[in-house]
């Protein structure tokens, strides 16, 4: 009965989606939607093989699929219907597109609301391998067994992690055309294999094999299959191996040792390894020899390991060695960098280029950097270039010259010492991570005194990547939003060699009157310095305090008179239940922005939150738990910026007189991103009367926006994107009358946009993307004068296309974009279910 249940599920599976590929060809006049149903279905189809197959091995009843196979069936009948109707039938077309709108949508709700889908799958799969597990890995069938089990805390929609970055926009060089078809040819052969790249630091390993992974034939073999994995000089076995499930939508197991990981590894492997699997670890250090050994299994059929590293491992072959460029070649390069805007620059003197050019030892990261620093200078600056590039060459080993030769692209830039004081900031983060770009403009902001918006501070982002000394990633997603430059989705990547160049400025002169004080602690390791009695203050502006998992000792003190900035990066175990912050955090009376980041897997409690002073203008905590209600216990008087990432802040108070109105009186922007405890807002927000900005972004169980929110008249900007269970916006909502931007993309269940929100008279632009409920217009639309953009999909276009007679100026921007079923893994909905 069950295997009948099952085929019958997959037959109406395969009927449907034959019938809808088969159209897709043949009917032109439903094909934009027939094309989006395909693109569901492709996205699904594994998910219902693999529940059919684990169903038959468990012996399950048909009961749980039965809602799927009506909905199927449905559909089969719905797209069958098609070609029944003609194409100059215009009213028929029109309600038929509808429905088959409506089906798509049907079958994206029925996936979110109805079941946890890959919890099922994922369930019943390992629930299958738990039967062969031995007693020596109890703790971990735990995991196995646990069919709702917990999945990614917070996956991102537009890439995980370890997605490949994006690649280079030119190559130069014969020989890395060469190597990447050498390697094309290693990678597109059968079997297992691990490859070594090796090359000194700055030959372009990793901008190597992110083009390679970029290559339609790799990308075409490996598919989603492809993960690029930093490896750095500290690598952690248990984080690597939770990346590794969260990027395969798989539930992210909580591992208390390294033995745990490497089992966990085991288990990953085998599960994704029937289909062919990539996995580049980048920059491998010599010390990381056998972190590398443990990703090898040669039981999978199909697996390679790429590894990039400037040490060679003497047991792994094939090695293949990157060389640096040719002169001719690194002369092309060169070129290409110090032209502005498209437009060809003559060198002042040809002489003068090759000299630069043979002292950057032709390494495409040196040629860059110090290219870009000359772009539009004169002969005189070329010349003082060259002669500060000359300085003491032949005393240094290869390694330290290419600092060298970064460093000394530091000294003049325009004549403007802040590009350099934001280069160095960058060192705060750890090495290797993707620092948010609103991190590091909260930094900024409060560092340097800049505008509240941070308009300053996005322009010297942007100016650091211009001259490559950090690269600015933008998401896809993000180019809807570009008149709005929040940077919510941005974040900065660094190469090893510039971060260590950074560092090394960071770490000139006594400790006690360096502006920067970055601090790395291993375990209880503390400096001799920190550790002694008699402290003397220290003259640090920006403190950077990095902890590994051992980290366990009370924080020792510490003088910060001056600090202005603290930045705390901190991993912890399974062992750890909280990260205390240090006491000295309520003794530093100029601090005024703290980022509290946890770079484990899972949100870890933060212990001693009464230290946070009432002088702080800005707090960003990542991945904490930090219970929002009990923030109105404390006094932040003068808050004016707090961001949650990725943080259960939802647990209420039990204190009735914990108002968050009186604890944060001057707050004027509030985000909340990706916190999936998050259902309400507490009411005492609408009571902070300077609140210009409210976001609350992918906060999958958010389902109301309180009514009290048209007391907050000073909101200008309210972004409510992506969470998928608010069904309605407030009538209240008419009274935000200085609201310019409102954006509900991908609110799954909205359906209507308020009666009166036409009072909302200075609303400038509307981003609606992705609400496949939301039909019709409420006739107070009409009323907004100031609208200038709605940012909508093609089929959403015609309901606002009749306001242009209206709205003259109305912008109406399409939005096409592939339907992205990732965010069905997401805890959230396996719990809500």
């Amino acid at each position: 009965m069950v295997d009948c249940a099952g085929a019958a599920l997959g037959a109406a599976f395969g009927e449907l989606f034959g019938l809808v590929k088969h159209l897709v060809m043949t009917i032109a006049a439903f094909r934009s939607q027939l094309k989006k149903i395909k693109a569901t279905l492709v996205s699904i189809e594994p998910i219902i093989m693999d529940i059919n197959k684990f169903n038959d091995q468990l012996h399950r009843g048909p009961e749980e699929m039965a809602p799927i196979k009506e909905l199927l069936d449905e559909g089969k009948r719905l797209v069958d219907k098609c070609k029944k109707i003609h194409a100059l039938n215009l009213c028929m077309k029109y309600r038929h597109s509808r429905r088959l709108t409506a089906f798509n949508a049907a079958v994206v709700e029925k996936f979110q609301l109805y079941m946890p889908l890959l919890g099922v799958r994922d369930g019943k799969e390992t629930l299958v391998g738990v039967n062969e597990i031995g007693e020596d890995v109890k703790e971990l069938k735990e995991w196995f067994v646990r069919v709702n089990g917990r999945a990614l805390q917070s996956e991102l929609e537009t890439s995980s992690d370890l997605a490949v970055p994006a690649a280079p926009d030119f190559f130069v060089g014969a020989e890395v055309e060469a190597s990447l078809r050498k390697l094309k040819e290693q990678l597109l052969e059968e079997g297992a294999s691990v490859i070594v790249v090796t090359a000194p630091g700055g030959c372009g390993k990793t901008t190597l094999l992110k083009k390679l992974c970029h290559e339609t034939a790799i990308k075409g073999k490996f598919e989603d299959k492809i993960m690029f994995v930093p490896i750095s000089k500290k690598p952690n076995l248990t984080d690597i191996v939770q990346k590794m499930c969260q990027h395969n939508r798989l539930p992210v197991p909580k591992i208390k040792s390294e033995e745990g990981a490497v089992y966990c590894l085991q288990q990953l492997l085998n599960k994704i390894g029937q289909s062919p699997v990539l996995l580049v670890l980048d920059d491998a250090w010599k010390e990381s020899e056998s972190i590398v050994d443990k990703f090898v299994c040669n039981d999978i059929k199909d697996y390679k390991i790429v590894v990039t590293s400037r040490y060679e491992f003497p047991h792994i072959r094939p090695v293949h060695h990157l060389n640096p460029l040719t002169h001719d070649e690194a002369v092309e390069l060169f070129h290409r960098c110090v032209t502005v805007d498209d437009r060809s620059m003559r060198p002042p003197d040809t002489q003068l280029l090759n000299e630069i050019v043979e002292h950057c030892k032709r390494l495409p990261l040196v040629i860059t950097v110090v290219a870009k620093s000359l772009r539009g200078k004169n002969y005189a600056f070329w010349k003082k270039k060259l002669n500060e590039l000359s300085e003491g060459h032949s005393l240094l080993d290869l390694e330290t010259e290419i600092l060298a030769c970064l460093r000394k692209s530091l000294d003049d830039l325009d004549g403007d010492p802040s590009i350099k004081e934001r280069f160095m900031d960058l060192g705060s983060f750890p090495e290797d991570c993707k620092i948010p770009a609103t991190a590091l403009i909260d930094l900024w902001v409060e560092l340097y005194k800049l505008d509240f918006d941070g308009v300053r501070a996005s322009t010297d982002l942007h100016e650091l990547d211009y001259r490559n000394l950090a690269d600015l990633v933008s998401p896809r997603r993000d180019s809807r939003d570009d008149t709005d430059e929040s940077y919510r989705s941005h974040y900065v990547t660094q190469h090893d060699l510039l971060r260590e160049l950074a560092m090394m400025e960071c770490d000139q002169g006594e400790v006690v009157n360096r502006e920067r004080l970055i601090l790395d602690l291993m375990a209880n390791n503390f400096p001799d310095w920190w550790r002694e009695q008699k402290q003397q203050p220290l003259c640090a502006r920006l403190v950077s305090i990095s902890t590994d998992g051992k980290f366990s000792t009370p924080w020792p003190n510490l003088e910060l008179p001056a600090a202005e900035a603290l930045v705390l990066n901190f991993r912890t175990n399974m062992q750890t239940k909280t990260y205390a912050l240090p006491e000295f955090i309520a003794n530093s009376p100029k601090l005024k922005a703290l980022i509290v980041t946890n770079y484990s897997f899972f949100p870890t409690e933060l212990g001693n939150f009464h230290v946070i002073g009432s002088n702080l203008r800005r707090i960003r905590f990542e991945r904490v738990t930090v219970p929002f209600l009990n923030m109105g216990k404390i006094c932040l008087q003068a808050l004016e910026k707090i961001s949650f990432f990725m943080c259960d802040i939802g647990q209420a108070s039990t204190s009735n007189d914990a108002k968050i109105s009186d604890a944060m009186p001057n707050l004027k922007e509030l985000d909340i991103d990706y916190c999936n405890d998050l259902v309400r807002l507490p009411d005492g927000i609408c009571e902070i009367k300077p609140l210009q900005k409210l976001s609350i972004t992918n906060c999958h169980n958010f389902f109301a926006l309180l009514e009290q929110i048209g007391q907050s008249t000073s909101l200008e900007v309210v972004r409510l994107n992506s969470c998928t269970v608010l069904s309605l916006l407030p009538d209240s909502i008419r009274s935000l009358q200085n609201v310019r931007l409102l954006d509900i993309s991908e609110c799954l269940i909205m359906s209507a946009l308020p009666d009166q929100i036409g009072q909302m008279v200075n609303l400038k632009r509307i981003n609606i993307i992705g609400c496949p409920k939301l039909y019709g217009l409420p006739k107070s639309i009409v009323k907004l004068r100031n609208l200038r953009k709605v940012v909508c999909e093609k089929e959403k276009a015609v309901m606002w296309g009749a306001l242009k007679n209206t709205l003259p100026s109305l912008d109406i921007t399409l939005f096409e974009e592939e339907p992205n079923l990732g965010w069905l893994g997401h805890d959230s909905f396996r719990r809500r279910t």
